[in-house]
């Protein structure tokens, strides 16, 4: 049923597609889509829910957050965003699309967006120490954001770069934008 609806999503847009259209593509009754999810809106938060599940966010964000070496910590962030856009970039173009369509499902996501927000926060506080100057940890925490946005991730994506291409690439940057001084080694 989440396979069905993913799929009808993304040809025909939120607000387009319907639950009795989806409980066909899906080969069952539109009852057992109300009993299955309630909406579409909780529809979009299972696709989230299996986005995250399938990308492991959780444990890849605790290897992030583990990790001490500055270097080394935008290193595992750069491939902990590059495995969240690779395995969910689909699932993100519904968000998008929902929030448009949507007040409810723009309300969940901004409570999703803001848990992201205070979880990138975390991976950034730990460097305050060794930011290049100017840079205070708000303003590294913006540019950890702005440089890890989804869009960015496809237009590279869309220009021929491979995922581990974007992954190195952002790791660089964000070492060169972020980063001054840094404990020998680093």
């Amino acid at each position: 049923m989440l396979d069905a609806a993913l799929r009808l999503f993304l040809e025909r847009g939120y607000a387009a597609t319907t639950i009795p259209a989806i409980a066909d593509a899906a080969g069952v009754a539109v009852s057992t889509i109300y009993w299955a999810f309630g909406s579409k809106r909780e529809i979009v938060g299972e696709i989230r829910e299996a986005w995250f599940a399938q990308a492991q966010t959780g444990e890849r964000m605790r290897e992030v957050l583990a990790t001490d070496d500055p270097g080394a910590r935008l290193e595992a962030y750069a491939r902990f965003m590059g495995n969240q856009w690779a395995v969910g970039a689909e699932a993100l173009t519904i968000h998008q699309d929902a929030m448009h369509a949507d007040p409810e499902v723009a309300a969940d996501i901004a409570i999703v967006l803001e848990g992201r927000a205070k979880s990138l926060r975390a991976v950034v506080e730990p460097l305050g120490p060794y930011l290049r100057e100017p840079l205070t940890v708000d303003t590294a925490h913006d540019l950890l954001l702005a440089l890890s946005i989804l869009e960015l991730y496809r237009e590279l994506r869309g220009r021929g770069w491979s995922d581990d291409a974007y992954q190195a690439w952002l790791g660089g940057v964000l070492r060169e934008q972020l980063l001054g001084r840094t404990p020998t080694g680093c």
